[in-house]
């Protein structure tokens, strides 16, 4: 049950219909349980067998946040608690990499073979330590409403591909009642719109490219995959954040506010600013509970401060797959973190920079990162190497249309559009609240253009990049 399918929007009328009915009525358990249920169906769609591990996560933090108000030694059974909880993601994501890859056992059978990773385990474990780690901080307290707790875990709109949240910002707003305006509703559906063209119409038209290219690597020419390098970037950032678009707009017409995940990272003028704008639940989760676990910047020595560092771009490589292309894509790009220090950029104040610096050092970035994603989308390495090596003596109009030009025609012209948009965003300083929150006419115009755009242009409903995580 794809956010862009048909049997989405069918199922999210009827629960959101209920929901809403529910607010009003001010039952707050009622709506919680209902919730519940539907996210539980709403998961088990993907796989009914996929909702026992979503359910053990959700049972070994709840009773652990129970035992955390009763125990002396609180930093042991947090401890426990957490390493419990990544059992699962570990067996299922990590074991066959580290087994056979990393360790290169001599072990037979191959036992991971048949092991299917669960839809959205990275996600879902990380938003359930968020309570774990915090209770054992003393930034909230305990949820002893099982129902309230287990809603927050698998919440249906951030249960596959995030935001991930914390438990001090959604559980509060699943304790109470909610107060849903018509332009809540009409803001959720324009978040929502905006998340369906951005996936549909610009990043499955330019999947068609991009996989054409790096499935012909080695006989199309290196203009063409300069090309697909530049197509990967919009389209893995159009895919994730219309998911993120999505989610946040299904939450919101519901009432319930989630987080914003992305914030026009790609007109970051440097490395540091692009990461405080991509997926911004999960580098907040890695700065919050693994950066400043490790003593952050708070340290004395140079070198453990770039350990710190290190690790955080390691881990966020790896929780995004266990093979090594993830893995140097991660220590890549802590190298280009670092190497701005080393080099004093991160000192350059961006309201300092005139537009021609801004412009290039924003280029700069693009392209970096635009390489950087290479590892992430090519697993083998000897192909990475010799997609860089094609580009290299590629010339700048020596690039091939794909199976047709038309479509090729269509895909630039949709880009300028959706550029023209972002850009006019990203100069008025407007998240999407800001956006969505102007003039009723003007948004209900937003709507139905983006809704014709995606009925004319939209692809087939294709599953999330971030799924695969």
């Amino acid at each position: 049950m794809l956010f862009n399918s048909f049997d989405f929007v069918f199922f999210f009328l009827i629960v959101g219909c209920i929901t809403l009915l529910l607010n009003r009525m001010r039952k707050v358990q009622v709506r919680n349980a209902f919730l519940l249920l539907s996210s539980y169906i709403f998961y088990g769609s993907f796989n009914i067998c996929f909702l026992s591990i979503l359910l053990f996560i959700t049972i070994v933090t709840y009773i652990g946040g129970l035992c955390l108000n009763k125990v002396s030694n609180k930093k042991l059974l947090t401890g426990f608690v957490v390493i419990l909880s990544l059992l699962p993601l570990f067996t299922f994501k990590y074991s066959y990499f580290l087994l056979y890859e990393a360790l290169r056992l001599p072990l037979a059978p191959d036992w991971t073979a048949g092991l299917i990773l669960p839809v959205g385990i990275s996600f879902f474990t990380f938003q359930a330590l968020t309570y774990t780690i915090d209770l054992y901080r003393g930034k909230i307290e305990c949820c002893k409403n099982i129902i309230d707790y287990s809603l927050f875990v698998s919440f249906f709109p951030t249960v596959l591909s995030g935001p991930i949240e914390k438990a001090r910002n959604l559980m509060p707003q699943l304790k109470k009642p909610q107060s849903v305006s018509l332009n809540d509703v009409m803001t959720g559906v324009g978040f929502f719109a905006w998340g369906l063209f951005k996936k549909t119409v610009i990043a499955d038209r330019l999947s068609q490219y991009v996989d054409w290219a790096y499935s012909s690597a080695e006989y199309v020419s290196g203009g063409t995959l300069a090309l697909a390098v530049v197509f990967y970037s919009i389209q893995i950032y159009c895919d994730f954040s219309g998911y993120s678009d999505m989610a946040i707009g299904t939450a919101r017409c519901i009432g319930i506010r989630l987080s914003n995940n992305f914030n026009f990272p790609y007109f970051s003028t440097k490395i540091k600013d692009f990461w405080r704008k991509w997926h911004i639940s999960l580098t907040s989760w890695f700065t919050e509970y693994v950066y400043f676990s490790l003593g952050g910047n708070r340290v004395k020595m140079k070198a453990r401060w770039i350990f710190n560092i290190s690790m955080v771009f390691l881990l966020s490589g790896i929780w995004h797959g266990a093979a090594w292309n993830f893995l140097l894509w991660g220590v890549i790009h802590a190298m280009l973190y670092l190497s701005e220090y080393a080099v004093g950029l991160h000192k350059k104040e961006h309201r300092y920079m005139n537009l021609l610096q801004k412009s290039i050092a924003g280029c700069c970035v693009f392209l970096l990162v635009s390489f950087a994603w290479v590892f992430f989308r090519i697993d083998d390495i000897s192909t990475i190497f010799m997609v860089f090596s094609k580009i290299a003596s590629a010339s700048l109009f020596d690039v091939m249309p794909g199976a047709s030009t038309m479509t090729f025609a269509i895909n630039l012209l949709l880009l300028i559009l959706f550029g023209g948009c972002e850009i006019i965003m990203y100069r008025n300083r407007e998240d999407g609240d800001a956006v969505m929150s102007r003039d009723t006419t003007a948004l209900y115009g937003w709507i139905c253009s983006l809704l014709l755009m995606t009925a004319l242009f939209g692809c087939s409903n294709n599953s999330f990049v971030y799924f695969q995580f």
